[in-house]
């Protein structure tokens, strides 16, 4: 393979001119859009979160197929996540055996 004697350099991106101080000030009297408004969170000052996470343990395990899939309709149904009815089922397995 031949080089090239001079190496395609890409031109630079050109700059766009500045906005004149007129758009800002425009801007500002104008304000926030009604439909940007409405979705922005009313109260900033929420309490800070607790440091850690929720549910700092991590478990895995295998399940067939049918299985699965009965936790997740059962999890759409009840409009829970799977991790939830997983929660709820081994407690009430560890209370019934008194653990």
């Amino acid at each position: 393979m031949v080089k090239p004697k001079h190496p395609r350099i890409a031109a630079k991106k050109p700059q766009p001119p500045p906005l004149p101080p007129e758009a800002d000030a425009w801007a500002q009297q104008g304000g926030l859009d009604p439909e940007i408004q409405a979705h922005q969170p009313k109260s900033v000052d929420e309490p800070p979160s607790p440091k850690g996470k929720p549910y700092p343990h991590r478990i895995s395990f295998d399940m067939e197929t049918p299985q699965y899939k009965r936790l997740k309709r059962a999890a759409f149904d009840e409009e829970r996540t799977m991790n939830e009815v997983l929660r709820e089922a081994i407690e009430d397995w560890l209370k019934s055996r008194n653990y």
